[in-house]
């Protein structure tokens, strides 16, 4: 009898044990990071010049300064993709686009991302508006929106800004149809910015 009961405590016990430790393992999810890094392939090259640019860091609106991916189903509202993500916060895969698109124009002498005091004739400042995927249209489609600053000198001075909006159909309802109709959406935007940022460096 005793025999008996100690063998019923002995598979409680396990039991209990085994039950705790599941509760302490942590849930696996598994989590797609994507990238930002269309750039138009088209740019015309520009003759030379001795302009140099200091591109700076992309500032976000609260709702896009993260990683992780924003879609909307109706008016007035965000939310977020559980299972994917951006692989860095956008600002910080925008930038070097932003470089390279005007790298490829053969316009500026010298462009950079991190500030040298006196030495760049020109700085960028741009602002993510809008990132996100929007599902309440039919079809879905990827909006981004930025606004640009170009300052002159030591002092500053806006010489121009423009905002550009763009908006590229997707061809399905998912978070990977969203980053393909988004890198096709950089490509436009980052034409539209290359032609301010010659316009207003001339």
């Amino acid at each position: 009898m005793r025999l008996a009961r100690a063998r019923s405590l002995a598979v409680v016990l396990c039991a209990a044990l085994s039950t705790g430790c599941a509760l302490l393992t942590p849930v696996k999810t598994d989590t797609t990071t994507y990238v930002l890094n269309g750039i138009p392939g088209d740019l015309p090259r520009q003759a030379a010049h001795p302009e140099t640019m200091l591109v700076l860091l992309p500032e976000a609106a609260p709702l896009y300064a993260t990683r992780r991916m924003a879609y909307s189903t109706q008016a007035f509202q965000i939310g977020y993709f559980n299972e994917s993500e951006w692989a860095l916060a956008p600002a910080q895969m925008i930038q070097p686009l932003l470089v390279e698109t005007l790298r490829s124009t053969g316009y500026f002498s010298e462009i950079a991302s991190s500030p040298q005091p006196g030495r760049h004739s020109l700085t960028l400042r741009t602002e993510i508006l809008e990132l996100k995927q929007d599902f309440s249209s039919e079809p879905a489609a990827f909006r981004v929106a930025m606004r640009f600053s170009l300052h002159r000198g030591p002092t500053r001075q806006l010489v121009g800004t423009k905002e550009v909006s763009v908006s590229e159909t997707m061809r399905g309802k998912t978070a990977y149809a969203g980053v393909i109709a988004a890198n096709l959406a950089m490509e436009k935007l980052l034409r539209a910015f290359a032609v301010f940022a010659i316009g207003n460096a001339n």
